[in-house]
């Protein structure tokens, strides 16, 4: 397994919000744990079961994250893989964890009355920030002005034109808690510096919206974007300073 830099980063802020859009129903979900370094999105699909999908699935990796971070010897299952550090082992084990219990939740249930959710969610330990995404939700890092998209999506429209960027095939994910008994999370592990900020975007944050809260440098001045976006569909963000 990696090393992690045993010093923690200073983190300036951390804030999560949401957008109520036209969408009757709110799907996405967040926690945030800045003193345990645990910061969890979820976006659900299937209606009000989809909000109860994305809420099991973020207390789900919290609670594993909390309960069996550091421990080799964890009653939970845990598969050890050597090419992470141990915190970005147990979120790939945690995201496994919460995969089941959503599969539990829909068990007995035909597809149309299922629920299920994407996640995007990250273990910071020292100044190791380890990540987990799954579906539609997305993780960006602003780092010296410049904007990039840390784990493109596996999605229906990155698979048809991997050029694109974003579009409406891009929240068709080809991955999902809840549709499959073995579930793969695409990960990224990366040491952190002083200045950069970080994104948790749930798969309804459109350009626009992103666009604004991205050219600020600081949280002050976010309540006012808020209130002035306009967004066809919920969108959620957990936005974290260095």
């Amino acid at each position: 397994m990696t090393t992690v830099p045993r010093s923690r980063i200073q983190l300036r802020f951390a804030e999560g919000f949401q957008i109520q859009g036209d969408a009757p129903v709110q799907e996405d979900y967040f926690e945030l744990n800045p003193e345990r370094g645990i910061y969890i999105l979820a976006d659900g699909f299937g209606g009000a079961l989809g909000f109860r999908a994305a809420e099991m699935v973020v207390k789900s990796v919290r609670q594993y994250l909390e309960h069996e971070a550091g421990d080799l010897d964890a009653t939970m299952p845990f598969e050890l893989r050597p090419y992470f550090s141990l915190a970005g082992n147990v979120l790939f084990n945690a995201v496994a964890f919460a995969n089941q219990k959503i599969l539990e939740m829909n068990r007995g249930r035909n597809w149309q009355d299922s629920g299920g959710a994407s996640l995007v969610a990250g273990y910071l330990e020292g100044r190791l920030l380890s990540v987990a995404r799954v579906g539609a939700c997305r993780l960006r890092l602003k780092r010296a002005g410049q904007l990039k998209e840390l784990i493109p999506a596996r999605s229906l429209l990155r698979q048809t034109d991997p050029m694109s960027e974003e579009g409406p095939g891009d929240s068709v994910p080809l991955m999902s808690f809840g549709t499959a008994r073995s579930l793969e999370p695409e990960m990224t592990e990366l040491e952190l510096r002083a200045g950069d900020q970080v994104f948790f975007e749930s798969g309804g944050v459109r350009q626009t919206l992103r666009q604004k809260i991205h050219a600020l440098n600081d949280p002050h001045g976010l309540k006012d974007q808020l209130e002035s976006a306009r967004s066809p569909g919920n969108a959620s963000m957990i936005w974290l300073g260095f």
